[in-house]
């Protein structure tokens, strides 16, 4: 179902309906200030109240190395401590031992107000996105009044969705989506996303992707082939959970 725009609400029927909220912030709260300092460094944040999942992605592995010698004091001006780390060229992922309050996480302000949000949380350039689900627009008129309290909000997109967004929203796992594809597939995969290869008119030819991968074209179109197959194949049950409820 298209979401349907809606104010505040007002004049619109409730029921089985909710608000999808998008806010940027700007604030003094722990991960945001990371965003801070590591300004060429995007950071992706999922958290289940027991860890919280960090991705730290940058083009600049020299940030990222700046950022993981830096890391130790962070999670010890947490009070938590790692649980779990990986480091590529332009990739940092780390999990640590969840901290989180009402005073020092905006996700748990959010669930305090009997709101949900939707992962990941964003922090870029020194602000947070962040996009919450209201049941009622009083909720999120409460949420809201105490996120203006900690940071200078700003709502970037308000519209009001079926709730069976939730379903779609909680549902999808990555690791069922791309554990079948081999660390080459997902790179060659990637990089033809990144150049254009799938846009129409395509942006860039196969012969030139092989190039780039130093690989010849025929390689190259066999990992592909085998990462779209085990791609659409991961994604079968949640077509048909979509084509099930999808009006006919």
């Amino acid at each position: 179902m298209k979401p349907v725009v809606d104010s505040l609400g007002a004049g619109l029927d409730r029921v089985g309906f909710m608000d999808e909220i998008r806010l940027r912030m700007e604030h003094d709260l722990p991960f945001n200030n990371v965003a801070k300092v590591f300004l060429d460094v995007r950071i992706f944040r999922w958290c289940n109240s027991v860890v919280d999942y960090l991705e730290f992605l940058s083009e600049d592995s020299a940030a990222l190395d700046h950022l993981e010698k830096a890391l130790p004091r962070f999670v010890a001006g947490l009070h938590s401590s790692v649980v779990y780390r990986s480091r590529s060229d332009s990739r940092l992922d780390v999990m640590v031992r969840c901290r989180c309050s009402p005073q020092n996480s905006t996700v748990r302000m959010t669930e305090g107000r009997n709101c949900l949000w939707k992962p990941p949380v964003v922090y870029a350039e020194g602000r947070e996105e962040l996009t919450v689900l209201a049941p009622e627009p009083d909720r999120f008129r409460s949420l809201y009044r105490d996120l203006r309290g900690v940071a200078r909000v700003e709502i970037l997109k308000k519209v009001a969705v079926s709730a069976d967004v939730l379903r779609d929203s909680y549902t999808l796992s990555l690791s069922e989506l791309f554990h079948d594809l081999t660390a080459k597939q997902l790179e060659i995969l990637l990089r033809a996303v990144e150049r254009g290869y799938f846009d129409l008119p395509k942006a860039v030819s196969l012969e030139r992707l092989a190039q780039d991968a130093s690989l010849s074209e025929s390689p190259l179109q066999e990992h592909l082939s085998k990462a779209e197959s085990r791609l659409v194949r991961a994604l079968a049950p949640y077509l048909r959970l979509y084509a099930a409820s999808f009006p006919r």
